[in-house]
């Protein structure tokens, strides 16, 4: 139970804190349309970008210290997914912090591209990665599972983190950013919640399950995290900006929550391990309500520029 907590809120907090990064990446020549606008928007990302990359690091080191058959598994099923995901992870990182390292306007606008289509291939390959592992591990006989689950998943993943970074840009900015960043993410919240309960009516019609547990309480979950647009949309058309980061992260919890349920994995840990594990994980969380304690005001010209 304990690697299986760890696991899940490691993930989780990769899902939402990175999200949030991937949905400002995705979004930045949207929200910002003058390089100095778009300047200001990475700027307001600033300290961010590393801290929620640390989950996903810790989430890699749980899975192979605590799972490792489902590391394996995994690995076999989806081998292209997990190095789509690291290129573009790799690629994504190059865009921000080599974007502002020449002045020339050409290589600045290739770089902010490169950020753009990174931060689309990320989620996106996150999010059938998931799909996948839902749907292979064990492998389903419908071959229509396999594709249309991963599919949905996909797609859920890329609109999840648009909401989040548009609003994280909303709550980190002021003015003419805010209103953009709050307009997009009222647009893009619909098809969040939509895709969201596409993907659970799916998993409940073509994948069969081994019980009414397993039948119901994943689906639930998930339809739980499309509701959560009910719960961010009018917080968000009221200016309500923390109310509505907050439904909205647990949009991008909730998944992850239904697919561990879902999936149930077995630990498989060396003893000592566990007490490693343990010692670490109030560090890596007082570290991290230490940045978001400090970066928690939007930025002003008095912050310093990171990229």
């Amino acid at each position: 139970m304990i690697w299986t907590v760890l696991l899940v809120g490691a993930l989780a907090g990769w899902a939402v804190l990175d999200g949030m990064t991937q949905g400002l990446g995705a979004t930045v020549r949207q929200v910002g349309r003058t390089p100095g606008e778009r300047r200001t928007v990475l700027t307001a990302l600033g300290p961010f970008l590393l801290a929620g990359e640390v989950w996903l690091i810790a989430g890699a080191g749980i899975l192979l210290a605590g799972f490792p058959e489902l590391e394996k598994d995994l690995w076999f099923v989806a081998y292209p997914l997990v190095v789509a995901l690291l290129v573009t992870w790799v690629l994504r990182d190059a865009g921000v912090w080599l974007r502002s390292r020449q002045p020339g306007t050409r290589w600045r606008a290739g770089w902010e591209r490169v950020i753009v289509v990174a931060s689309v291939g990320l989620p996106l390959s996150a999010g059938a990665l998931l799909g996948t592992a839902l749907v292979w591990l064990p492998p389903q006989p419908s071959l229509t599972a396999r594709v249309v689950v991963p599919v949905l998943t996909a797609l859920s993943a890329v609109a999840v983190t648009r909401v989040l970074g548009t609003v994280f840009v909303a709550v980190r900015t002021s003015g003419i950013l805010r209103e953009r960043a709050t307009r997009l993410a009222l647009r893009t919240l619909p098809w969040s919640a939509g895709l969201l309960a596409a993907s659970a009516i799916a998993y409940v019609v073509l994948v069969p399950a081994g019980g009414p547990f397993d039948a119901v309480l994943p689906p639930l979950v998930v339809l739980a995290g499309s509701g959560s647009a009910l719960v961010a949309r009018p917080a968000l058309a009221h200016g309500r900006l923390h109310r509505a980061l907050g439904a909205v992260v647990a949009g991008g919890v909730l998944p992850v929550v239904a697919a561990a349920i879902a999936l149930a994995p077995v630990a498989t840990p060396a003893p000592t391990l566990e007490l490693v594990l343990l010692a670490c994980v109030p560090v890596l969380l007082a570290a991290q309500a230490w940045v978001w304690w400090t970066f928690r005001h939007p930025v002003s010209p008095r912050d310093a520029v990171f990229y």
